[in-house]
């Protein structure tokens, strides 16, 4: 007799995990509701694990699906082509530059917030053994 189990997967990051099992569809379901209303995760799915003990193969289906399917998906960019003339296959691989530039500035303005931080702390830490110093001075002037 084949055994069966519904898992609630959840996706985040791009990756799905295992969430919860249950023995019967009707929760699983109502967990996986839940966990959509709380828009915590990319998508929700219901699956249905059912294992056969005498032949030892496994099979499943998905019962319930909220993540978006493949056609609601942004097509894949074209792949480049090699010729020089080729102004069409440039324009993908130039836009697809933009975002490391903007990693790139963004690299630079923690460097800039670093190197800022550390003038001031080093500016204060002189400041302070200046003051010590003075301090130092006008007391051995006074004894």
């Amino acid at each position: 007799m084949a055994q069966s189990l519904f898992e609630v997967h959840t996706l985040k990051g791009g990756q799905w995990v295992i969430d919860s099992t249950y023995p019967d569809k009707d929760t699983a379901i109502e967990v996986a509701k839940q966990l959509h209303g709380e828009k915590r995760f990319e998508g929700i799915k219901v699956i249905k694990d059912t294992f056969d003990p005498k032949t030892g193969q496994g099979k499943e289906l998905v019962v319930f699906d909220t993540s978006k399917a493949p056609k609601d998906r942004p097509p894949p960019p074209p792949p480049a082509a090699g010729k020089a003339g080729d102004v069409a296959a440039a324009a993908p691989a130039a836009t697809a530059a933009r975002p490391k530039k903007k990693a790139k500035n963004k690299d630079i303005s923690v460097a800039l917030k670093a190197t800022g931080w550390l003038l001031v702390i080093i500016i204060g830490g002189l400041g302070v053994l200046f003051l010590i110093n003075k301090a130092g001075v006008m007391f051995s002037k006074g004894f």
